[in-house]
């Protein structure tokens, strides 16, 4: 759905939504900009967990002053869970509330209670006749949309350089579009390479960890390392980032490989499995509902994996997590880290002679 701010502004609750985080902010300023003219007196902000919908619509129900609508702006609402009380009261139609559902960081169980909270506020505005915009991107129009946003900083980016961007930022449209941003500034020329993203790009953790994977499916245990050094980066709560982003990442890769080896031995594409495999894929991560060129990169990993080389990886996987968490002697976090992907590195060796298709 394209986002048409004069379809928006005909309500008096509107809801912004979605993953895709840049195309919501340019929404929500949008939304500012025309409903209070630039004009702060008549523009309130509250959070979602320091305030309620009965602040929220007494705030918009004050007469604007020097703007044509009385705005109030509401950042953080998954915090707020308060949705299955929700109601629209009757407003004037100088009011208008904007919900924002703002990315919060936190470790899984956090992420699934802001997903439902996200779910509800979604089916409780829009029963309520409110306004909701969710605003993802198909992983097909990643692509052009990387085009567009560069012919906008009046730059080209060619098919490589932007499938090679697309890729380092996880197929998120919000992140490249970021990244474009730096990229125009560093390009020196019309025309952003393949070489500019490689140099310039901050690569999200699935890709330096899609990278690791690769180089341990090599044997290169110095560029394992290499890998593993990136994704910590400079913190130094080895835990923290383990449990929320290593640890899941690498077992969900780990998943779609195992489901990209079954393809590779049974001769099939994962967009089009036969009914009996596609039975026995999970409900997630399902290879088979993955866009293309995620498809493409696991199903070459896959090429020269092995279902042992896998198990092993599994159980390298498993013992770090319960070192990091006791349950197995250990020296530290990241002695625990180096030591998992050595330990599958190592298997590598093994897997790869019965790998080859």
């Amino acid at each position: 759905m394209k986002w048409d701010s004069t379809k928006a502004l005909k309500n008096t609750v509107v809801l912004l939504s979605g993953d895709e985080y840049v195309l919501r902010g340019r929404a929500l300023t949008d939304l500012i900009q025309t409903a209070s003219a630039g004009d702060d007196f008549d523009l309130e902000t509250f959070v979602g967990d320091s305030s309620t919908p009965t602040d929220w619509f007494a705030s918009a129900g004050t007469t604007p002053f020097l703007s044509p609508r009385r705005t109030v702006v509401v950042r953080n609402l998954g915090r707020n869970e308060t949705h299955k009380e929700f109601k629209i009261p009757k407003l004037p139609e100088s009011s208008l509330v904007i919900l924002v559902m703002d990315e919060e960081q936190g470790d899984s169980d956090k992420q699934r209670k802001l997903e439902n909270a996200r779910k509800g506020w979604e089916a409780a505005v829009k029963s309520g006749g409110g306004d909701v915009w969710v605003f993802k991107t198909d992983p097909k129009d990643v692509i052009p949309g990387i085009k567009a946003e560069a012919e906008r900083l009046e730059k080209k980016i060619n098919e490589r350089a932007a499938e090679t961007l697309r890729e380092m930022t996880g197929g998120n449209l919000s992140r490249a579009q970021e990244e474009l941003e730096k990229l125009a500034i560093f390009s020196a020329g019309p025309q952003i390479t393949e070489q500019d993203v490689k140099t310039v790009t901050v690569a999200s953790p699935e890709w330096n960890i899609y990278k690791m994977v690769d180089a341990i499916s090599r044997g290169d245990s110095g560029e394992v390392l290499r890998h593993l050094r990136i994704i910590m980066g400079a913190n130094n709560k080895v835990e923290d980032i383990s449990f929320r982003i290593i640890i899941p990442t690498i077992t969900s890769q780990l998943r779609s490989l195992w489901q990209a080896r079954i393809c590779v031995e049974a001769k099939c594409d994962p967009a089009n499995m036969p009914s009996d495999l596609l039975a026995l894929m999970p409900g997630r991560p399902n290879l088979a509902n993955d866009p293309d060129w995620k498809q493409r990169k696991m199903m070459q990993l896959a090429r020269n994996m092995s279902f042992p080389f896998l198990a092993a990886c599994f159980q390298a996987v498993s013992d770090c997590d319960a070192r990091l968490k006791g349950q197995l002697a250990s020296f530290s976090g990241i002695e625990s880290l180096e030591r998992m992907v050595l330990e599958m590195t190592q298997a590598a060796g093994a897997g790869q002679k019965t790998a080859r298709y």
